[in-house]
């Protein structure tokens, strides 16, 4: 019989397990388990071939072809297994929990490597998930960090998270920064189904936090969208300005994006994006200093002429929020929110 594991008893213990996708590499890029790697049974070619055959010939001719196109590889898939997973117990999942995953587990307990079997495999994980972020209530407060672009919001997040604050990155979550420029050097965003498990485990993770800090969001953080229930509760909650100096901000906008060659036709493409926005001449003569180097010059032009303007249309008034930080120094900074925070947990209890 085989051992399975529920998708409950995998994520309340993650850390003990190596777990491993047999699925196809576009299966897994289009969505897979957080943490999980993909050592593929089929690759892509070869999973059509098995499907073309299982509609035309049926399920034992579709049989036959997926075991000799598999069972050649079987022991150099499981050698490397065992050796990524170290003292890791090893979990193995296909998309239902079924003859891939299942034939893989078979090969190791025949071998004697325990192993378990991820039941209802990766479609019941994205059941669990979609249940639990659709019956989730945030009853805590849940602290907004607002300010313009460049100012620090997201590096404020790190530094709180390093401390151990409960703070979400919500950018890093989608793997987009939300802006036009929002995807450049960090290659594919995220999709929505890896971007709610992302989401889900987080919000799990601080469940018994007093209060969540978020960095201030649209609805849509490039192509992935906010749940309702944390859209909402983030415009209802509490909300912390924080300010810094334009030349500061240029520079943290440059510190975000320089340092890969590869990078400067992603920024000339996404700036041409805003071609419309800017002007034909603004944007040639930013394009000319993007290719000259002189980002901080471009960082600072795309804040007065684009960003403030753009995020000023949706700005509370300053009496909306519970104080305004200054971020000239990101540690100072990021302690002066910790300390808003709890005085003002203080002045509610």
């Amino acid at each position: 019989m085989k051992a399975l594991l529920s998708v409950d008893q995998l994520i309340t213990n993650r850390a003990r397990y190596y777990v491993v996708d047999v699925r196809s590499p576009s299966e897994y890029a289009q969505a897979h388990i957080p943490g999980a790697v993909n050592v593929p049974l089929l690759d892509n070619e070869e999973r059509v071939q098995v499907g073309t055959t299982y509609w035309e010939e049926g399920t034992d001719r579709a049989k036959e072809v997926g075991l000799s196109l598999v069972a050649p590889r079987l022991p150099q898939m499981i050698e490397k297994i065992l050796q990524a997973a170290e003292s890791k117990e090893v979990v193995i999942y296909c998309w239902r929990g079924g003859t891939r995953s299942r034939s893989v587990c078979s090969v190791m307990e025949a071998l004697n490597y325990p192993v378990w079997q991820l039941a209802g495999g990766y479609k019941g994980f994205r059941r669990y998930i979609h249940n639990y972020l659709d019956e989730k209530k945030l009853d805590v407060p849940i602290f907004v960090l607002n300010g313009l672009t460049g100012v620090g919001k997201t590096r404020v997040i790190h530094i709180l998270q390093a401390q151990g604050a409960p703070a979400l990155d919500l950018e890093g979550l989608a793997n987009h920064r939300g802006s036009a420029f929002g995807a450049v050097g960090l290659g594919e965003a995220h999709s929505q189904k890896d971007f709610e498990a992302l989401l889900a485990l987080a919000l799990m993770q601080y469940e018994h936090a007093p209060y969540l800090i978020v960095e201030g969001e649209g609805k849509r953080i490039g192509p992935v969208i906010l749940p309702t229930f944390l859209f909402e509760a983030m415009g209802n909650g509490p909300h912390i300005l924080l300010e810094a100096t334009l030349a500061l901000r240029g520079q943290r906008i440059v510190e975000e994006y320089q340092g890969r060659e590869d990078n400067i036709e992603e920024l000339v493409a996404a700036l041409q994006s805003l071609r419309k926005r800017l002007g034909k001449e603004k944007s040639e003569e930013l394009v000319a200093l993007i290719r000259q180097g002189d980002l901080q010059t471009v960082a600072e032009a795309l804040c007065v002429l684009h960003y403030d303007l753009f995020y000023r249309d949706s700005q509370k008034n300053k009496d909306a929020y519970i104080a305004v930080v200054n971020l000239d120094k990101l540690a100072e900074g990021a302690n002066a929110v910790l300390a808003v925070i709890e005085n003002y947990l203080a002045r509610e209890e």
